[in-house]
């Protein structure tokens, strides 16, 4: 039985600096097969030329929506029975899907798994808020965020069964400033599907001036309404 086709989806705005390292550690994957999507998010910079420039990759270009459209546009366009998304400025190890994947075959229980990452700090960049304590954020169970011993399991490193992503409806378009990740690792658990941690590293995550997530009171506004939203079903069921 051959292994099932994974999509690993990078959306990519203004990442000429980083693109072409997160192409090619998707390229270099032990993982048999892959095919690697590109979402262009109306990048004004050389992203979507480096890009064009690897035959093996399928290449969308869009004007700029926003994360949560380039990912699920991305996913919209692919053919894997698996999931992954990476981040344009970060790089995947070369057995992480190995490990990912293999993990979701030998489980069929489980729906989406995450796993541990690795940090590059460019020059001059500060760490950002998540990355200064001893205690980060991770759902730690289906649906349920809180500190724990063990805050290298991060979202970025998702990896999802493309039915379930399909059930849950993808990532929430109208989240812009953030925590579409989390928003929908808890969707994930009020559906009661089993969501995974592993303690592999799969990830190099690169800290540079740009990050979206180095704002932490964008971040805390994110996960603020990301709570508020999960109140809000929760009411809705209820009446």
């Amino acid at each position: 039985m051959s292994e099932p086709l994974v999509s690993v989806i990078i959306p990519a705005y203004d990442e000429e600096a980083f693109v072409a390292e997160a192409i090619e550690s998707t390229l270099a994957q032990t993982y048999p097969r892959v095919e690697t999507i590109v979402v262009d998010d109306g990048s004004t910079d050389r992203t979507a030329e480096i890009a064009a420039g690897y035959e093996e990759v399928k290449l969308i270009r869009q004007e700029n929506r926003g994360l949560s459209n380039a990912r699920n546009t991305g996913v919209a366009a692919s053919n894997g029975e698996i999931l992954a998304f990476l981040d344009a400025d970060d790089m995947m190890l070369p057995d992480r899907l190995r490990v990912q994947v293999g993990h979701l075959l030998d489980n069929p229980g489980i729906g989406c798994n995450l796993a541990s990452q690795e940090t590059i700090v460019e020059d001059g960049a500060p760490l950002p808020f998540w990355a200064r304590g001893t205690e980060t954020p991770v759902f730690s169970s289906p649906g349920v965020m809180e500190p724990t011993g063990t805050p290298d399991a991060y979202t970025v490193t998702m990896v999802f069964r493309r039915r379930l992503f399909d059930e849950v409806g993808g990532f929430d378009e109208t989240l812009v400033h953030g925590g579409e990740d989390a928003d929908i690792l808890m969707r994930i658990g009020e559906a009661g599907v089993e969501i995974a941690m592993l303690k592999d590293v799969v990830l190099r995550r690169r800290i540079h001036h740009n990050n979206m997530t180095q704002s932490e009171g964008r971040a805390k506004d994110a996960i603020f309404e990301v709570f508020k939203r999960r109140i809000d079903r929760h009411r809705e069921e209820r009446a």
